[in-house]
């Protein structure tokens, strides 16, 4: 499916409406880890399914799918099998994504049958504006900018770091005096542990981090593992 091109701070605002939407809903502010399946189901009034995307419905490769009309969201078994409370966040708040962002062009299309009416969400397809676009929903919905910048506070006490070594000359203790590429894992988990983001992994934070400017890789090579945010 083909969706206009949105902005990042058009994204995030949305991400922020919603939360904000949320708080209302429970009455009280919240901080994280955000709790995207409460916000599915109670808020948003969607029912949350697992499902062997393979068995069922013969798709490969899919770790979840958002059915407009029927206001399912739907997640892959695998997801429950990995016991990771970060990759589960993470798929959560990019369904929700698309259901924030992109529902209305599914209804503007007029498909009326269960298959037609979706939003599949296949690995091969990572790189298209659709899923790059709920990618981001879902960063600006689990790590809220200034919840984000809160921790970096915490454990980092600078306005941003550096990244311009691949190996650490000084050891893991002083990551933020001397960041290098081989410590990003630990870099980001002292993020999470710091600011409460128990359902986000490493590699989503370590990539939120670089998007807000708070850590610049200049060595060249690569932060993180290349792959999507729900890893």
């Amino acid at each position: 499916m083909k969706v206009p091109w949105l902005a990042r701070e058009e994204i995030a605002g949305k991400a922020g409406e919603l939360l904000a939407g949320y708080q209302g809903f429970i009455g009280h502010t919240i901080g994280p880890p955000i709790p995207v399946e409460d916000i599915i189901q109670r808020h948003l009034g969607l029912k949350l399914k697992f499902l062997d995307f393979q068995k069922g419905l013969g798709l490969e490769g899919v770790l979840g799918a958002t059915y407009v009309n029927a206001r399912v969201i739907c997640l892959s078994e695998e997801l429950l099998e990995a016991k990771s409370e970060g990759r589960m966040g993470f798929t959560c708040a990019h369904e929700v994504g698309h259901w924030v962002l992109h529902r209305q062009f599914v209804k503007m299309a007029g498909r009326s049958d269960r298959q037609e009416s979706s939003i599949i969400c296949r690995t091969s397809d990572a790189r298209k504006p659709i899923e790059w676009q709920a990618d981001f929903f879902a960063a600006c919905l689990l790590m809220p900018e200034d919840k984000v910048k809160e921790a970096f506070q915490i454990v980092c006490d600078s306005d941003a770091i550096v990244i311009s070594n691949v190996k650490s000359a000084i050891g893991a203790t002083s990551i933020c005096v001397d960041p290098c590429v081989e410590n990003w894992h630990l870099i980001a988990a002292m993020i999470c542990e710091a600011g409460g983001f128990r359902n986000v992994s490493k590699h989503a934070m370590i990539i939120r981090l670089q998007e807000l400017g708070l850590l610049t890789n200049v060595t060249g090579d690569e932060v993180g593992w290349k792959r999507t945010y729900s890893n």
